[in-house]
């Protein structure tokens, strides 16, 4: 059979939780140093499922009123047979509108490699009959393809709400790539949301909130929505969202639900989350894991009073 099939990059449920994966213009956005650890078990009860996994740094310079960050993304499809790479550089420079709003543009460049294993793949003339006999004689493309590609961001917030876009892959902007299926297709996304704070604790300087967000996502002629809600009683965090867009792509249907459970201090953040998948997979897929883990060294920076934090939280 001869077909050609389409899909998005991965995606984490926890997009907040992967900041600089979502938006370059998130570097720095903690104002002190952080570092992120990410994992994610897509679907693991489908024969080769889908594990990704990335870790980034960044830090705030207040004298440059810039935020710089690195990040290292892999994702391994089908088992490990088609594994994707990105080492990158992020860059993001705050600037305030007035005394209340923030713009904070951002760009990245980063190393992207997609490779096939081809060792873990079998062809019908290894065989003779049930029996393995070897090497095959089909002619394979090439191994890796590897290649240079960048990022453009740009957020807006205030102290209660923020909203930004993302486009990644710009290398398939140029009329020479556009053609080119080594390139992967440009990725469109626009997040944000706005925070409401329930009760605040002037003692413990810590306040209840709750957090209403979305995240949409455009690659080829796929679409995606993420749209939920997070609920912070300090240190427990509680989450639930809904993925997909029941129409308007060319072969519609709901994702999936997502629960999330979170506990954050001053300096540390972890949270788990649970993808449980609906339509007519729910019974096949296993749904999907994720967990993430945030460190920041805080005392660093002094200048909160100055600039306003991002509102969006962290998980």
């Amino acid at each position: 059979m001869f077909f050609q099939s389409k899909g998005q990059d991965a995606h984490f449920s926890q997009f907040y939780a992967n900041p600089l994966y979502l938006s370059p213009s998130f570097a720095g956005s903690s104002e002190n140093t952080r570092f992120v650890l990410n994992y994610r078990d897509q679907w693991p009860n489908v024969p080769g499922n889908f594990i990704t996994y990335s870790f980034s740094a960044d830090h705030y310079f207040k004298s440059l009123k810039s935020g710089m960050g690195l990040i290292f993304y892999s994702d391994k499809a089908g088992g490990g047979k088609l594994t994707t790479i990105n080492v990158g550089y992020l860059y993001s420079y705050k600037i305030p509108i007035n005394d209340k709003f923030y713009l904070q543009p951002g760009l990245s460049a980063y190393y992207y490699s997609r490779k096939i294993d081809y060792t873990m793949l079998n062809f019908s003339d290894q065989f003779f009959g049930s029996e393995f006999i070897g090497s095959t004689s089909e002619v394979l493309p090439q191994q890796k393809v590897q290649h240079a590609d960048f990022a453009f961001s740009c957020l807006g917030y205030s102290a209660n709400y923020w909203f930004g876009l993302t486009f990644d892959h710009l290398m398939k902007v140029s009329p020479v790539l556009n053609t080119d299926s080594r390139y992967s297709a440009m990725r469109f996304s626009i997040y944000g949301g706005t925070k409401f704070t329930i009760k605040k604790r002037y003692r413990s300087k810590k306040s209840d909130a709750i957090y209403a967000a979305f995240n949409f996502r455009q690659q080829a002629d796929i679409r995606q929505l993420d749209l939920g809600m997070y609920y912070l009683k300090s240190p427990i965090m509680f989450g639930i969202w809904y993925r997909g867009i029941p129409a308007g792509n060319q072969y519609a249907s709901s994702d999936a639900l997502i629960y999330l459970l979170g506990f954050k201090t001053k300096n540390i953040t972890i949270s788990y989350s649970y993808d449980m998948t609906i339509g007519q997979l729910i019974s096949k897929t296993g749904g999907s894991h994720e967990i993430a883990i945030s460190y920041s060294i805080s005392g660093l920076n002094t200048s909160r009073r100055r600039y306003h934090q991002i509102p969006c939280p962290e998980l």
